[in-house]
């Protein structure tokens, strides 16, 4: 008898467990169903439909996930995050920018002719070191004459300074078009205007090298000849009267965009702090209109919202989220207008993370 008392109660003992755990389950379902809804009235209340990006793929939207005794907790995707893509994306281009305006852009080059920066440099200091070899059987005024031609030729590279004038002032150009600050056509024009500036340097550094190997054949000759000098002289200070416009030219090209940029830049990032305020404010107005609807949440649990990619930036550039977490009855009671959306936020935890 005891035996079967012991079966019957542990019969029971099962039914009740899962009889439990079926209302637990129809619970759970009917509260996400609760969220569903929810998640999507939040949505239409911060316009994400209106946010098409490529293709008409939407720019926002809403993740739920439930934590049992916790609370929901909602990831938000916004056209924001993707709009501080784009500052990032700025950002990065302008640390990528190396050329340094103030000073000498040549004395670097001048102080390392023991080291050469590239081959072509290189083999010019090698041209002119068997040149300077081959003057000793000549005069020292002749040799001298040569030497300083070719230390001109070899120790001033005017393609390094225009060089990384070029690549600053794209570097700025491609900053401006993702701020905003230059539609597709000007950002052509520009960039077509920077790439003739640098085939119109090539051309001139093509006349420079000619000249270098007609100097290096004059400079291995047996007879000294003043009006061979005279004509390499004139040639060469043309060739640099020609270069040096060219460099001064894409410098002040290069030194105006990034200041453009620089401008651009901290005027984007002003709006997008701006435009991020007014998102919250209408997260919070809305949380007040609606978050009441939450009906089958517990009263004793959290709504919480991750704005994904809206958090502080620290010094580690780091790209945080931005958490909102409200109790359920200041909820309710901003729902019946017993506070208002600014004292709502005030009672809710907000940080980055």
């Amino acid at each position: 008898m005891r035996k079967v008392i012991i079966q019957t109660l542990a019969v029971a003992a099962v039914v009740v467990s899962a009889a439990s755990a079926t209302a637990q389950d129809l619970r759970l379902e009917v509260l996400q169903r609760n969220i569903d809804i929810f998640s999507g009235v939040l949505e239409d209340a911060l316009d994400f439909e209106e946010a098409k990006g490529l293709f008409g793929l939407s720019l926002g939207g809403i993740k739920s996930t439930y934590l049992l005794g916790q609370g929901v907790v909602l990831e938000v995707r916004t056209p924001l995050a993707n709009s501080r893509n784009r500052l990032n994306l700025a950002s990065l281009n302008s640390a990528m920018q190396t050329l340094q305006v103030r000073g000498n852009p040549f004395e670097s080059i001048a102080q390392s002719r023991s080291q050469p920066r590239n081959s072509s440099q290189a083999q010019a200091l090698s041209a002119q070191t068997s040149s300077v070899m081959a003057l000793e059987s000549r005069s020292v005024e002749s040799a001298g004459f040569y030497a300083q031609m070719m230390e001109r030729v070899a120790n001033v590279d005017y393609s390094l300074a225009v060089n990384n004038a070029i690549q600053q002032a794209t570097e700025s150009a491609r900053s401006l078009r993702s701020l905003g600050s230059l539609d597709d056509s000007d950002y052509e024009e520009l960039r077509a205007d920077i790439e003739g500036l640098r085939a119109e340097m090539g051309k001139k550094m093509q006349g420079l090298r000619e000249l270098e190997a007609q100097i290096r054949e004059s400079a291995t000759q047996a007879v000294a000849d003043s009006n061979i000098e005279e004509e390499i002289r004139l040639k060469l200070a043309a060739v640099m009267a020609q270069i040096e416009p060219l460099r001064e030219q894409a410098v002040a090209k290069a030194t105006e965009l990034r200041l453009r940029s620089e401008l651009a830049e901290q005027a984007y990032s002003a709006q997008w702090q701006q435009d991020v305020v007014l998102f919250e404010d209408k997260l919070y107005q809305a949380m007040c209109d609606y978050g009441s609807t939450l009906r089958e949440l517990p009263v004793d649990e959290r709504v919480s919202i991750i704005l994904t990619g809206l958090g502080e930036q620290g010094e580690d550039q780091r790209r945080r989220d931005k958490i909102h977490v409200f109790n359920k009855a200041d909820l309710q009671e901003c729902q019946a207008n017993d506070i208002s959306a600014a004292t709502l936020r005030e009672r809710s935890d907000h940080y980055s993370y």
